[in-house]
């Protein structure tokens, strides 16, 4: 079975390889494109987070959400450190470099990891562990990598390293990180009243009612802005407002409501994910790979066959899960779109004067991430469910 994101690639490498003089968009090199590129990257990736918080049908709390966590507090340090650790060693990138391609080599996304996700929210299907594991990671990661991006940033020039340190652990991970989680919590309780607060009263009127598609959008893209106002991580904030606003009622309607809103949620970023697929494949296919060296190449490979999998298998140590589980959770670290938004952020600061070579290796792995895994997601997927005892999911 063919992935959507494979055949988009693939349409976009041909198109774009014709001699058919078509816009080009090079990320590198053009200030305007990479602009372009961090804007449209995290459109995606702050509708996606939205639409994955709502498909998360278990009450979030340690015993439920483990095998997330596990992948967040284990796994993702595991992952950035040994990747920065060979971009240093291995490919000769400066300390600030190397530690910026492991930050946005690290998460796991949740737009193209959606194939080994759980499915939309209140389905009668119990949300097995690792479709679970990866949506809940999918979900948080994101906002846990842009730390990890800021202390890259603050390491480039910093005059004092201790200093560096100090500002990043209380200020970049410590608020930042807190203040997305508390604004994502705050905003996604009061957005959910207000919501049905004013549905119910337009129900009693036999006014016109809310449309939910048309709000979930709205109140996502006024999370993310208010929360990046006070400084907080927008994409955390996103994810855990999408998350609380499940837990204000429990009704016939408040789920008619949930999965109207994911479905308007998942349509957007469908859309708008296909039109930037094809280019990312016209970006391969005119020099996206020029500065790829063999040693960054290997780098992508030994992340994304051997970092991120024993990673996951290492930070499974602790659980109880079945080693079929554990392996698939492990394997099932797909890169993609987040990781091109922290790039072009990261470059836009221009604090990263030599990054045409992580570029090249970032959109290689991306590259190579796609085509593995969308290929393999069928018979890995079908395999764990047969061994599992549940009916397979996929044809």
């Amino acid at each position: 079975m063919v992935s959507l994101p494979i055949i988009y690639v693939a349409f976009g490498f041909v198109v774009f390889s014709l001699p058919l003089e078509l816009p080009l968009m090079n990320p590198e090199d053009a200030r305007l494109d990479r602009r372009l590129m961090e804007y449209i990257t995290e459109f995606i990736v702050i509708v996606s987070l939205a639409a994955t918080g709502l498909k998360l049908d278990r009450k979030p709390s340690f015993r439920n959400w483990s095998a997330g966590f596990y992948l967040l507090g284990i796994a993702m340090p595991l992952t950035i450190f040994f990747v920065a650790f060979l971009g240093w060693w291995w490919v000769g990138l400066a300390p600030a470099s190397a530690i910026l391609l492991g930050a946005v080599l690290s998460p796991t996304d949740p737009v193209l990891a959606a194939n080994v996700q759980v499915g939309p929210p209140n389905e009668d299907a119990p949300e097995d562990e690792v479709r679970f594991g990866l949506t809940l990671e999918a979900g948080l990661n994101d906002g846990l990598a842009f730390p990890f991006v800021y202390l890259a940033i603050a390491l480039v020039d910093a005059p004092e390293i201790g200093s560096a340190l100090m500002t990043w652990a209380w200020w970049d991970f410590g608020y930042r990180v807190g203040m997305g989680a508390l604004m994502g919590y705050a905003i996604g309780k009061g957005m959910a009243w207000i919501f049905f607060r004013f549905k119910d009263k337009m129900s009693e009127a036999r006014d016109t009612e809310i449309e939910s598609g048309f709000f979930i959008l709205a109140a996502t893209l006024l999370t993310y802005s208010i929360t990046e106002m006070v400084e907080g991580y927008g994409f955390l904030a996103v994810f855990v407002a999408s998350v609380a606003s499940r837990r204000i009622r429990h009704d016939e309607e408040a789920k008619k409501a949930e999965k109207e809103s994911y479905e308007a949620a998942d349509q957007v970023e469908q859309a708008v994910l296909g039109i930037f697929l094809i280019a990312f494949g016209g970006i391969i296919g005119t020099g996206g790979l020029q500065d790829l060296t063999w040693s960054g190449a290997m780098v992508g490979l030994a992340l994304l066959l051997v970092i991120r999998p024993l990673a996951g298998l290492i930070s499974f140590l602790p659980s109880k899960l079945p080693w079929e589980e554990k392996l698939a959770i492990s394997y099932f670290g797909i890169r993609g779109v987040g990781s091109l938004y922290y790039l072009a952020y990261a470059h836009n600061t221009e604090f990263f004067p030599a990054i045409d070579g992580i570029w090249s290796i970032v959109n290689f792995t991306m590259l190579v991430s796609i085509f593995l895994h969308g290929f393999s997601v069928t018979p890995v997927m079908n395999w764990v469910d047969r061994k599992m005892g549940r009916p397979a999911r996929y044809s």
